[in-house]
């Protein structure tokens, strides 16, 4: 296993920062049904951070405006969290390159924890490994409460609401 150069919030922090995608990560296809999914092509360490949920930042007002409008293809890019006592959403509807829009959702044995972090008094979504993975996995986490079908309707709270120091 190889061993960290910096600690994981440092490492989010900076990928975060730069808006950039972490090496070590690549998009590939899986079927018609899933689409394309996030797999791995070096091994992390449980702890250790993977990538962004990239996308606009928007209220929950906005949230369920666009929720009206927007075709149902573009919805599961919604993801609505609780920080700082306020309802807020990314949509990262709009395809921009970024890996975070392509993980997948699981009931268990998750590869990667959703955790919030304050970052200049913004909130960001990102993805750490919530245990040790190796080459050619695919990321997949916990999305929450949702009706999409590859979605869980319970959810257990095991960090989302988790919010961790500012920058």
């Amino acid at each position: 296993m190889r061993r960290r150069l910096i600690p994981p919030r440092e490492d989010a922090v900076c990928h975060v920062s730069a808006g950039r995608d972490k090496l070590g990560l690549d998009i590939h296809y899986i079927n018609a049904f899933k689409g394309r999914g996030i797999f791995t092509t070096v091994p992390f360490q449980k702890g250790d951070f993977l990538l962004e949920y990239r996308g606009k930042l928007i209220t929950k007002e906005e949230c369920e405006r666009r929720h009206r409008v927007y075709h149902d293809s573009l919805k599961v890019f919604m993801f609505e969290f609780k920080f700082d006592g306020k309802l807020w959403c990314v949509d990262a509807s709009q395809e921009d390159g970024s890996l975070g829009r392509l993980g997948l959702m699981w009931l268990s044995l998750t590869s990667a924890k959703m955790k919030i972090l304050n970052i200049n008094g913004k909130p960001h979504l990102c993805l750490f490994a919530s245990r040790d993975i190796s080459p050619g996995e695919e990321i997949d986490y916990n999305y929450g409460d949702s009706d999409w079908l590859w979605r869980c309707k319970s959810f257990k709270n095991d960090g989302l609401d988790f919010h961790e120091g500012g920058a």
